[in-house]
């Protein structure tokens, strides 16, 4: 099943809460995953890197099996 994804960049409110409009034709229920944009760890990682955690933060499977083998993976590169 193909699902779509929906990638904003959003800016905290007065009271530090953030709002996301979400388009009719998309589902009621959503995993979020909140990366910030100028986050030290991020900077630190190469191109490869980068791509490796955009990779697993996009996955959006509730695959428990799946989930463990990409957790191991990306600890591998842990700072």
């Amino acid at each position: 099943m193909r699902q779509a994804v929906l990638r904003e960049t959003l800016h905290v409110d007065v009271n530090h809460q953030l709002h996301i409009g979400v388009p009719a034709n998309m589902r009621t229920e959503f995993e979020v995953i909140l990366m910030p944009l100028h986050s030290k760890t991020v900077d630190k990682l190469n191109n490869d890197e980068q791509f490796i955690l955009a990779a697993y933060s996009a996955v959006i499977e509730n695959d428990l099996e799946e989930d463990a083998v990409w957790e191991k993976y990306v600890k591998s590169y842990s700072i």
